[in-house]
């Protein structure tokens, strides 16, 4: 007897899913079963390099395979993305990038490829934005300095235009303390902290890096955008503290082609968060600035989609925008 169209369908449908669930579980069995390329969004050094190199390290220890890091800096991370987004969805290729692939969706009036076709696999390390002054500035925290502030144009250095320390900063300034401020960019995170180091700028904005200029006391944390203070400046009151209720934070995510199997995208974020999750990881990460938050897949994409919303209004508020 043939079957009505709409029921051959469904039970061919049924059949394909219940093949498909033992095949999963076969690929991720497998997995990986050739070396893993991490395509890092930034240069060298940076903060998505920096987790980068650490989970390559333990991966490539736990797995056998090896996990190869390669830096495809360029367009505020879109290089790097738009690459992954057209790799074999197998697992293999992993994008390791930052709060950039938040703010692009909102602030590049054009991408060369849609976020759709990635899918976070695990969103699980952060450092709350902060700006802090050279010691001798202005006496005083947060309120004092802006007090100051109001009667000249301050200058804020970050690493670079588009950033989420430069988002961050200029909302700040511009939406809710009202005052007037000029964004000095700078080729990185280091020589922007330099640049508040040497008096050069008024403020330094960064969300990584910039803690231990400040616990040696080159720079003054005027604010730390966290709703709890940060364990590596746990001097710096927050901005809530300081009278303005704000947070943001910058994290490293990993993604990987939307096609990839789930099974798959399951193992790298187990691996991934358990990596984090170890004590003497999780200190040694705390040191140099991340906090640590494990996610599921579930979640990183959750969170990821409230991110996007976030540094939307952000962008939209302060109209920075990329043609």
């Amino acid at each position: 007897m043939l079957l009505p169209r709409a029921n051959f369908v469904a039970c061919v449908s049924v059949a394909m899913a219940v093949l498909a669930g033992p095949a999963a579980a076969q690929d991720a069995a497998k997995y990986p079963a050739k070396k893993i390329d991490f395509v890092v969004a930034f240069a060298a050094g940076g903060f998505a390099d920096t987790l980068a190199r650490s989970i390559a390290q333990r991966l490539n220890e736990q797995w056998g395979q090896s996990v190869l890091v390669d830096n495809r800096g360029g367009a505020g991370g879109n290089t790097a993305a738009r690459a992954v987004a057209g790799a074999e969805a197998d697992g293999h290729t992993v994008l390791v990038t930052t709060t950039a692939a938040a703010i692009n969706q909102t602030m590049y009036r054009k991408l060369e490829f849609s976020p759709d076709q990635l899918i976070p696999v695990a969103i699980s390390a952060s450092s709350p934005e902060a700006i802090a002054t050279h010691p001798a500035k202005v006496p005083g925290g947060l309120r004092e300095f802006l007090a100051w502030a109001r009667d000249r144009e301050v200058t804020f250095a970050t690493a670079g235009v588009g950033s989420g320390s430069h988002l961050a900063a200029e909302y700040f300034f511009k939406a809710l303390a009202k005052v007037k401020a000029v964004h000095v960019p700078f080729r990185g995170g280091a020589p922007a902290v330099q640049a508040a180091v040497g008096d050069q700028v008024d403020v330094v904005a960064s969300s990584f890096g910039v803690n231990t200029q400040v616990n040696e006391g080159k720079l003054k944390g005027l604010a730390v955008a966290s709703a709890q203070r940060n364990p590596a400046m746990p001097n710096v009151p927050t901005y809530t503290e300081g009278g303005f209720p704000f947070e943001a934070e910058s994290w490293v995510g990993f993604f990987v082609p939307a096609k990839t199997d789930a099974a798959v995208v399951a193992k790298l974020n187990a691996a991934i968060n358990a990596i984090l999750s170890n004590p003497a990881e999780r200190e040694r990460l705390a040191k140099v600035g991340f906090q640590i938050t494990p996610r599921s897949v579930a979640e990183s994409q959750q969170y990821l989609k409230a991110e996007v919303e976030k540094w939307g209004t952000m962008v939209k508020t302060v109209g920075v925008y990329v043609e």
